[in-house]
Formats: structure tokens, C-alpha cells, sequence
């Protein structure tokens, strides 16, 4: 009796971990195709790029760099996946101010020597080579926005953009040759936050309309070194509605062009001091970015 009793209490603990694995196993797959069982994914998230790769927005503080919020574009990438069943471990190792050609330097003001943010990013994917992953790569902007504002030095664009079209192609090469074969790149292009000098400059359209060519020029430089290196483009500019230049009429500027009213919703660059201007994107900003970005990933993992 004795026996018995120990072999049915052994069959009952056996039955009830078959279903507690059954049941934690169906909580956390995707739906699949009709008479396919769903699967889970699980994967990384590489975030590589300067500030905006890490959520950065002002604080109000004069003089200071913001702060890490964790609204930024990345965050909500991840929170957009997890709503797919999909779950990325999010490795932002971005550094402020980084450059395309600083990414290739050997230093770093965000690492100890002689790590640096090329060095950390090869590194983390040589480790996860068997993983699943998505690596985002932001760097161009910093190569210009100091050309930008208050007003637009067109030397100082044409110099910074000739130094992303040599850098980017070896920063790609680099990435690309450290990840394994399930690592999904993406590039992202960039809106104009500085059109809001259109409202808030006293040179108004003609400092906007120079802004704009600065940044359209700089897209058109990224998007043939992405397309070379096999890189999808998050198509930014589109989202933020670069080129539209019909009226529309705002409760704050009056009536200004699409573009303008959409860089002044989606940016800190016509907020009020001291929070603006700010050229880092606000909540809403970072939002659109994500979706653009969720866009280029493929369907299934």
C-alpha cells in the first residue's frame, strides 16, 4: 500500500509539471501559422549611436546635457516587440557627441582606454554570434548639427558630411563582420529638428531651407553606405515629414509648413527656455523613430 501510494503521488507531481510547462510554454509564444505550433523569441538589442541612441532630453538645467531617459526610441523598440512576443535584451552602449569618424578613433570619452564604443560593440557581438539580434546604428548627425545652429555654416556641413561618406562604410564593416548570422542591422536616417528655426530665428525660412539641404544631403551620404553595406534605412525623414512643405495652420506659430509644425512637435527645438531649444527628440519624437525602425525588421525573427 505503501508503494502504491508513492507511485500515483510521483505520477501526479510528474503530471502537474508536464502542464505548468505546457501552460508557462503557451504564455509566452507567437501566434503561427494555421496547424504550426507558435514559437517564442528572445534576442538582443544593440543600440549604437550618441545621444539620441539613449533617450536623451533636457532637464531645464542651463548648460547641461540632459539626462537618460528611458523613453527614448530604443526603449520603445523593445516595448513594441514584447507586444509581438518578442523579447530583446537591450544593450544601449551609445556615447554623447560620438561622430562617425570618432566611432573608428582610438578613443573614447564615454570608456577607459582602450575600450572605447567600437570596441564594446564588436566585443558584445562576437559573444552573442549565436543569438538572435537587431544592432541600430545612429551616427551622422553630430557630423553636422554643430554646422546648423544658430545659423548654417555651409563649410562646416560640407566637411562634416564628406567625413561621414569615409567613416560609415568601415564603421558597417566593422559591425558587420563581428555579429553572426542572425543579427538584423539597421540604419537610421534623420528628420530636421533645426527647421524650427523657421519660427524661432530671425533669418526664419532662409536658415530652415538651408538646414533641410544640409540634412537631406547628409541622408542621401548615409543611405548609399547602407545600401552598400546591405543595411535597411529607418526612413526618419519620411515620418517626420521633411519635405512637406504644405501650410498648416498651428495654435502657437500661426500658419507655417508641414515640416516645421511636425519638427516643433516632435522636437524640444521650439519649446520654451530652458527647456528649449533643444534638438533632441521629445517623447512623441522618439515614438516615430521606433516605428520607423520596427518597420525594417522582417515579419518573423
Amino acid at each position: 500500500m505503501k508503494r502504491v501510494t508513492r507511485t500515483a503521488l510521483l505520477l501526479i507531481v510528474l503530471t502537474l509539471l508536464g502542464l505548468g510547462v505546457q501552460f508557462w510554454s503557451n504564455s509566452t509564444w507567437l501566434s503561427g501559422a494555421a496547424g504550426n505550433p507558435p514559437t517564442k523569441v528572445t534576442g538582443f538589442y544593440l543600440a549604437i549611436g550618441a545621444s539620441a541612441s539613449l533617450g536623451t532630453q533636457p532637464n531645464g538645467i542651463p548648460s547641461h546635457n540632459g539626462y537618460r531617459s528611458k523613453t527614448g526610441y530604443t526603449n520603445d523598440v523593445v516595448a513594441i516587440e514584447a507586444s509581438k512576443g518578442v523579447a530583446l535584451d537591450l544593450a544601449p552602449i551609445g556615447c554623447p557627441a560620438e561622430t562617425a569618424q570618432s566611432m573608428l578613433s582610438s578613443t573614447d570619452k564615454c570608456y577607459k582606454p582602450p575600450s572605447r564604443q567600437m570596441t564594446v560593440a564588436t566585443k558584445y557581438l562576437h559573444e552573442h554570434a549565436t543569438k538572435v539580434g537587431l544592432v541600430t546604428i545612429d551616427l551622422g548627425f553630430n557630423n553636422v548639427r554643430p554646422c546648423l545652429w544658430p545659423t548654417v555654416d555651409q563649410a562646416c556641413v560640407t566637411s562634416g558630411i564628406a567625413m561621414v561618406q569615409r567613416s560609415m562604410p568601415g564603421v558597417l564593416s566593422q559591425l558587420k563582420a563581428a555579429a553572426g548570422p542572425h543579427v538584423h542591422f539597421i540604419g537610421l536616417l534623420y528628420g530636421d529638428p533645426f527647421l524650427a528655426s523657421y519660427v524661432n530665428h530671425l533669418a526664419g525660412a532662409a536658415t530652415a531651407t538651408a538646414s533641410l539641404a544640409a540634412m537631406t544631403a547628409l541622408n542621401q551620404v548615409l543611405t548609399v553606405a547602407f545600401t552598400a553595406a546591405n543595411v535597411p534605412s529607418a526612413n526618419i525623414p519620411g515620418a517626420y515629414q521633411s519635405d512637406n512643405l504644405t501650410p498648416v495652420s498651428t495654435a502657437k506659430f500661426g500658419t507655417v509648413p508641414t515640416n516645421v509644425a511636425v519638427a516643433c512637435n516632435l522636437s524640444w527645438m521650439c519649446a520654451a527656455s530652458p527647456f528649449g531649444p533643444d534638438d533632441h527628440p521629445n517623447n512623441a519624437g522618439y515614438l516615430v523613430i521606433a516605428k520607423e525602425v520596427v518597420a525594417k525588421l522582417p515579419k518573423q525573427w
